[in-house]
């Protein structure tokens, strides 16, 4: 069996990202003998971390520790991190000592620069990647995609998305109600997600003087900084009863607020990234895994355009018109007639285009080829 090793810097310091190399690491070992390597970034005094910003200074990595870990790879799988001198050096010397090893690099974001590099204390780092990444063709093999791109520095791509284990992810319980509508969010709060366009939206909903067949909730679930601006909002149009606010949650607890929801928010604040092509976030896996419904501010990228179970508003900073969400949801309760059967078709279809053994197969097939 080959032998493949799975490299990464820190990765497991995020929650997120250590989900997704387990269930990555899970797929591989179906077809390889896999080791994962921590690239570890070890305490440094102040001066050294100071003359580590100079463009051509390489950060402190324990590169010899991991290359010590290598015996006789035919892969490697890596997720990027920031190029400098000591990463190119890296990979070097793993190509001199085993020339026939596949090096993989997995780039989540691209082109990532104005993620990546956006603030002002980040600009030492976007000076190394400058000089450095060019290189990297002599030494990587392959980097791996989510966007459209056949080849990145000089580099192939192997082109894919982002994937969810589905068979562990529970699919939603409940059934339709009459007269009810809840839309549930749940994510760090960050500026993307643009929440306050269906707060907004609300407003204008219960302030039209009109009696409305439904009533629809919006149920807002996790923390991150942009919590209090929903707060705020929330406050100022007085909907308190229509907006509802809970901490992170996890497990059985979400499971039962996802029962209790009738369609699933991704992100509607994409446009203030000045991001406009499809998206490709976990987030809307996980929904389509559960059988939810989904309403969005920008297009995802595995859902054909007339899907029926998703609904698509502008991806600009527009107030969300409720009226619209409350005719996808007639839409959707037409279909099949009932919730179950409802999320059980949404579910295999995310078992069909999202799950993580789709989604790695086209890597899984670049390593095999000769």
């Amino acid at each position: 069996m080959k032998k493949g090793y799975y490299i990464h810097f820190q990765g497991r310091q995020s929650i997120g990202v250590s989900k997704k190399i387990d269930m990555q690491l899970a797929v591989f070992r179906k077809h390889y003998e896999m080791r994962e390597i921590e690239v570890e970034t070890p305490a440094r005094s102040l001066l050294s971390r100071v003359l580590g910003l100079f463009p051509t200074a390489s950060i402190g990595r324990s590169y010899e520790e991991a290359f010590a870990q290598l015996d006789d790879p035919a892969f490697l799988y890596v997720r990027r991190t920031v190029a400098d001198r000591a990463y190119l050096r890296f990979w070097k010397k793993v190509k001199e000592r085993y020339p026939a090893c596949k090096i993989i690099i997995e780039v989540f974001t691209y082109p990532y620069d104005r993620d990546d590099f956006a603030k002002w204390n980040a600009w030492p780092f976007y000076l190394k990647e400058r000089i450095y990444r060019p290189s990297l063709k002599k030494y990587v093999d392959r980097f791996v995609t989510y966007s459209e791109d056949d080849e990145i520095f000089g580099v192939p791509t192997i082109r894919t998305t982002n994937g969810v284990d589905v068979d562990s992810i529970p699919q939603i319980g409940g059934e339709f109600r009459e007269g009810k509508i809840n839309l549930i969010g749940v994510a760090f709060m960050q500026r993307h997600h643009g929440y306050e366009r269906i707060i907004e939206g609300l407003h204008e909903y219960y302030s039209d003087g009109k009696a409305h067949e439904y009533e629809v909730t919006l149920r807002l679930v996790g923390d991150g900084p942009e919590k209090p601006l929903y707060r705020r909002l929330a406050e100022k149009y007085e909907l308190g009863n229509h907006v509802q606010f809970y901490p992170t949650m996890t497990g059985e607890k979400l499971d039962e607020l996802y029962d209790q929801s009738d369609i699933a928010l991704v992100s509607f604040g994409m446009y203030k990234l000045n991001l406009f092509a499809k998206m490709n976030a976990i987030k809307s896996r996980e929904c389509l895994a559960k059988g939810m419904p989904l309403i969005t501010g920008c297009a995802i990228d595995v859902l054909p355009d007339d899907y029926p179970y998703a609904y698509v508003f502008p991806n600009d900073k527009s107030t969300v018109n409720i009226e619209e969400i409350v005719a996808f949801y007639e839409r959707v309760r037409a279909i099949q007639g009932s919730k179950q059967e409802t999320a059980a078709v949404i579910r295999a279809f995310a078992g069909e285009c999202v799950s993580m053994d789709v989604v790695m197969q086209p890597i899984i097939d670049d390593i095999e080829a000769k």
